[in-house]
């Protein structure tokens, strides 16, 4: 990408981040977004399909970070505290969007968001599938079925866990996830 359409996606992220947590992402007009973005209104469009495809691909981006700084590289020894670290990630992640998360997780209309989270949590157990620092007890054919039901889990809990009141204690919901993950899961 080039330096120009950088600074336009970046001003776009940081106008969707500031505009998001003040209502439904949905009912955000393009025109408004540009105007917050100060870039012209097609501008949006180059680098998203609507307001929400471009949280979607804002918020995606963060996770995507954790993911790389936690679970690059990964080995089956360090694999309790990768997993400890990228999970606090995502948990700093989702508290520094709280309004967002908080309104969409919940939220029909914004069913998009929970499954970019999800998908999130799955890509990542995959790559712990696939590194083999993660082995289930299931053929590796079943993997995606274990690893599509821990990242829904995951998402419930933190749906849950965003309802209480703050401040948060991330690592109680660290110490939760012993009682619903499954014995072969890691621990730190």
């Amino acid at each position: 990408m080039d330096a120009r359409m950088q600074r336009s996606r970046d001003r776009l992220a940081e106008a969707i981040l500031r505009l998001a947590p003040t209502r439904e992402v949905g009912r955000i007009p393009v025109a408004e977004l540009a105007r917050e973005a100060g870039v012209h209104r097609s501008t949006v469009y180059e680098h998203a399909e609507s307001p929400a495809g471009l949280l979607r691909l804002v918020l995606r981006g963060e996770l995507d970070e954790a993911r790389r700084t936690h679970l690059a590289e990964i080995e089956p020894s360090g694999a309790a505290a990768a997993i400890r670290g990228v999970t606090l990630a995502v948990l700093e992640h989702v508290e520094r969007h709280d309004e967002v998360y908080r309104r969409a997780l919940g939220s029909h209309d914004e069913a998009a968001l929970h499954a970019m989270l999800s998908a999130h949590f799955r890509e990542s157990t995959l790559q712990l599938f696939e590194h083999g620092a993660v082995v289930p007890p299931v053929p590796e054919g079943e993997r995606d079925v274990v690893a599509r039901f821990l990242a829904d889990g995951w998402v419930g809990a933190i749906d849950a866990w965003l309802q209480t009141p703050a401040p948060r204690d991330r690592e109680r919901l660290l110490e939760l996830s012993d009682a619903f993950l499954p014995a072969w899961w890691p621990r730190a």
